[in-house]
């Protein structure tokens, strides 16, 4: 009954309280009500694209951890599921962490992170739920404890399982630490999952942090794309030290190289950022009946968390977008279902931007997607001001000659000592032609450069509603196309 007590709570909560969409994004994922961080459980099952999500109903701040749910079949249109998941039983009453979903015999699979208390600290462990793609029924004790790691472990740093089928079996990576304080990514196999009382084999340590790359590395995810195996981690703690591609604190990264399979050595050849904006964690990645890999993330960062006063939710996913190689490159783009979507409001032509903001007959707004062509041969810096108001902007800009992408919110709104400014490494150089992205979405702007080379996210809840001029400025002399698209969602 305890348990039926606290699901039902929440479900009865966010049905209540339950945001119009007029004050939501018009295509981006946010709960229903209350705060929301971590994708959880992104796959595909029954027809529809789940999206599972780490979601405190009752507050915009971070609380106990319940699994929210939403679905859509475009990527662009999501519909509120009941809560899936509530911290209701001993081995999760501290909150149910992320984790990861599939389909597996019919059923939808949920393998979770459990929290439970431990004398004075906490202990992680692996939980299975399974479902139909509405309602879950959760295992009655933990599948993996944390005394099924390899010697030298954390019991309370063992969480995120992701999961892949391969052989007639389910694999799960998790998120390790040594008692050295470094990630590690631990491979498990099974070959009945649905059975709470099969036990899950280790295999492998199959990637280790040796301390260059921040301490644990959380969320991680696996795929083999075109030949190539991608480990996706998010790294907490990186100390920007010896290299700017990564910014301090919270980050997101894509380990790239060859793995023959589970009990093989992942062969790291080359790592790069997943996004080099201010606002990118956590991102999980699924396949597509049509064979594409879609990434989607948290479009938030850890130490920007300052919800609006009186914002009835907080916290909202990135756009969804398909991964592709150019080269060694892994790149990415908005999913196509946004292309399907774009209706042409306006286009201009050689437009001369020289030492002073320029604006545009039609270019303006809050919701639009946006592609910009600018020959840079005479530039030294170009850039883009976005919800621009009354002594309000935010921008990007792109410094030439020093190689540098730099976002700046300073002056959209906020009033706190926060993440504001990043600048970084322009990773795909424009050379003489800046190629650019911009997708605009009432609370956030996403930028995706050089056909995806790079990519850039950052949150605007502190940019008011009507603040919507765009300029463009330029040190130099830059020489511009743009079409500029309404969206028909």
């Amino acid at each position: 009954m305890e348990q039926t007590n606290i699901l039902a709570r929440a479900r009865r909560y966010e049905e209540q309280h339950r945001t119009p969409a007029e004050k939501r994004p018009a295509f981006h994922a946010v709960p229903p009500v209350g705060w929301c961080n971590d994708p959880n459980g992104w796959s595909y099952y029954g027809g529809r694209y789940h999206l599972f999500y780490q979601y405190h109903p009752y507050g915009t701040n971070w609380g106990p951890m319940h699994w929210g749910h939403a679905v859509t079949k475009d990527f662009l249109h999501w519909q509120d599921c009941p809560c899936a998941l509530a911290p209701d039983t001993p081995f999760d009453q501290n909150g149910c962490f992320s984790g990861g979903a599939m389909e597996w015999k019919g059923k939808q699979l949920i393998l979770y992170t459990g929290v439970m208390p431990e004398g004075e600290s906490e202990i992680q462990q692996q939980c299975l739920a399974l479902g139909d793609g509405e309602t879950y029924e959760k295992a009655g004790a933990p599948v993996l404890t944390c005394d099924e790691q390899p010697a030298g472990a954390s019991r309370k740093d063992f969480r995120d399982p992701f999961l892949f089928a391969q052989d007639g079996m389910v694999y799960m990576l998790v998120g390790g630490r040594g008692f050295n304080g470094h990630g590690r990514l631990l491979l498990y196999r099974n070959p009945h999952p649905e059975d709470a009382a099969a036990r899950w084999q280790f295999v492998q340590v199959l990637a280790e942090n040796d301390g260059s790359l921040g301490s644990m590395w959380e969320c991680p995810g696996l795929f083999t794309m075109e030949g190539r195996t991608v480990l996706v981690i998010s790294p907490q703690f990186v100390h920007q030290a010896a290299d700017d591609r990564y910014h301090c604190g919270n980050d997101t990264a894509a380990l790239i190289g060859r793995w023959d399979g589970p009990g093989t050595p992942f062969v790291r050849q080359a790592d790069q950022p997943l996004d080099s904006g201010l606002d990118f964690y956590a991102p999980q990645t699924l396949e597509t009946p049509d064979g594409r890999r879609v990434l989607l993330g948290w479009m938030q960062n850890w130490d920007h968390c300052y919800p609006p006063q009186g914002a009835p939710w907080y916290g909202q996913m990135s756009l969804p977008r398909e991964l592709f190689w150019q080269g060694e490159v892994l790149c990415q783009r908005p999913v196509r279902e946004l292309d399907a979507a774009r209706r042409l409001r306006v286009e201009h032509r050689g437009v001369e931007v020289e030492n002073r903001p320029v604006t545009l007959d039609g270019v303006q707004g809050r919701v639009l997607d946006c592609d910009l062509q600018v020959d840079v041969r005479r530039a030294r810096r170009f850039g883009v001001r976005i919800a621009c108001g009354k002594e309000r902007w935010a921008e990007v800009r792109f410094d030439l000659e020093d190689g540098l992408l730099r976002l700046d919110r300073r002056h959209a709104g906020g009033c706190r000592d926060a993440l504001e400014l990043r600048e970084t490494p322009l990773l795909a150089p424009a050379g003489d032609t800046l190629r650019l992205r911009m997708v605009l979405d009432r609370y956030s702007a996403e930028f995706f450069l050089q056909d995806g080379q790079q990519g850039a996210s950052m949150t605007l809840y502190d940019a008011p509603a009507d603040a919507d001029v765009i300029r463009f400025f330029a040190n130099g002399r830059a020489c511009m196309d743009l079409r500029l698209y309404d969206l028909a969602l």
